[in-house]
């Protein structure tokens, strides 16, 4: 018994439901794209695979792009589309104030800066 790939399940599922969420017909889609209505009902159940340009058509004529990225890289662009765009990190945020200087390594303890300039100047008596 063969069992179908994400791929196979995932991808005709996405068009259908792009394709009701912009209330286009198959009819309507078909004419964009330049594929029989069938052809395309075809496609969305599962029943024909569809070649790479045809699912870059479909997208193109809904106002989507198809983006292939390394799979090593999907489970990261999952998150951040999940997450509408924003990006979390899990690295903790400097909290002392930014002063142009290299930040001490932890634990150690440094002399505060010899002050200089016309504010710090010693005073005449």
């Amino acid at each position: 018994m063969r069992y179908a790939t994400p791929m196979e399940t995932l991808i005709p599922a996405f068009l259908r439901r792009q394709r009701n969420q912009r209330r286009l017909t198959l009819e309507n889609l078909s004419a964009k794209v330049g594929m029989s209505p069938q052809h395309l009902s075809e496609i969305e159940s599962g029943k024909r695979d569809p070649r790479l340009s045809s699912i870059e058509r479909m997208a193109e004529a809904m106002g989507m792009t198809v983006l292939i990225v390394p799979e090593a890289m999907a489970p990261e662009l999952r998150r951040y589309i999940a997450n509408n765009g924003r990006t979390y990190t899990t690295k903790p945020f400097n909290t002392q104030p930014f002063t142009g200087q290299p930040s001490p390594p932890a634990g150690k303890a440094t002399a505060a800066p010899e002050s200089t300039g016309p504010d710090h100047a010693p005073q005449k008596t």
